[in-house]
C-alpha cells in the first residue's frame, strides 16, 4: 500500500462507503464524485441499499480511473469509509490485506435488534465493538477506529457525521486532491447556511486524518 491508499495490483482508487439510512452515505458519494469529476478523474459510482429509512444497510461505491463498472470485486477495495461498526464487518468480503480502514466506532442499533429488545423486554445484542475490530483486523491492520459521531455532534449536528469521514479520508492524504481543493469544491454544493457546521466537521476530520498518515512505501 502507498501513502495514498492505492493498491499496487491494478490502477486508479475503489472506495467503499458504507453505513445506515440516514448518516449520508449516499451524500458522501455523490461529493467525492463530483469534487474528482471536477478535477478531470474518470469517476463511476454504484449504490446497494435497503430500507434506509429505518437505519437500514446503505452501500455505495465510487471507483476513480478504475474503468467503467461501479463493481467492487472481492478483495479489491483500496479505502472502506465506514460510517457504521456493524456495517463496517458487512464490507469484509470486499477488503485484502491492503485494504485501508476508516471506521466510526459510534453504533445504531439495527431496527429489528431493537424491536425484537422491545418486544422480549430484553436488552438489544449489539455485538461488542472489540469484536468487530478484531474481525477486521484479522483481514487487515490498516485500521483507523474514531468516534466520529461525536465530532459531528460537536461540530453542530450529527447529520454532518459524512464530513467528518470525507475530511478523514483527505487528512490521511486518501485521494487524488489535496484538502483545501476538495473543501473549496465542497462546500460549493451546500447551502451557506450549513457551510460553516459542514466545514467546522470536515476539518475535525481532517485533523483526525492526519494521525492516520502512512509513510511512502519505498520501490
Amino acid at each position: 500500500m502507498n501513502s495514498t491508499g492505492r493498491q499496487d495490483n491494478g490502477p486508479g482508487w475503489r472506495i467503499c462507503i458504507v453505513g445506515t439510512g440516514g448518516q449520508g452515505v449516499l451524500t458522501a458519494a455523490r461529493l467525492l464524485c463530483d469534487v474528482l469529476v471536477a478535477r478531470g478523474h474518470q469517476v463511476v459510482s454504484g449504490q446497494l441499499h435497503g430500507m434506509a429509512q429505518r437505519g437500514g444497510s446503505v452501500q455505495s461505491s465510487v471507483l476513480v480511473d478504475s474503468g467503467i463498472s461501479p463493481v467492487i470485486a472481492r478483495g479489491r477495495a483500496d479505502l472502506v469509509l465506514g460510517f457504521e461498526p456493524v456495517e463496517t464487518t458487512r464490507a469484509l468480503p470486499l477488503m485484502s490485506a491492503r485494504t485501508v480502514v476508516y471506521m466510526n466506532t459510534c453504533p445504531v442499533v439495527p431496527y429489528v435488534v431493537g424491536q425484537q429488545a422491545a418486544l422480549k423486554g430484553g436488552d438489544a445484542e449489539y455485538p461488542e465493538l472489540k469484536l468487530l475490530t478484531e474481525s477486521i483486523r484479522a483481514v487487515t491492520s490498516n485500521l483507523g477506529v474514531f468516534d466520529a459521531t461525536r465530532l459531528a455532534v460537536e461540530s453542530g449536528s450529527a447529520k454532518t457525521l459524512n464530513m467528518v469521514m470525507l475530511g478523514c479520508l483527505l487528512g490521511a492524504g486518501s485521494l487524488p486532491c489535496s484538502v483545501d481543493d476538495f473543501w473549496d469544491a465542497a462546500a460549493g454544493t451546500m447551502p451557506s447556511k450549513i457551510a460553516d457546521m459542514n466545514q467546522q466537521a470536515f476539518f475535525r476530520g481532517v485533523e483526525l486524518g492526519k494521525d492516520f498518515r502512512r509513510e511512502p512505501r519505498k520501490p
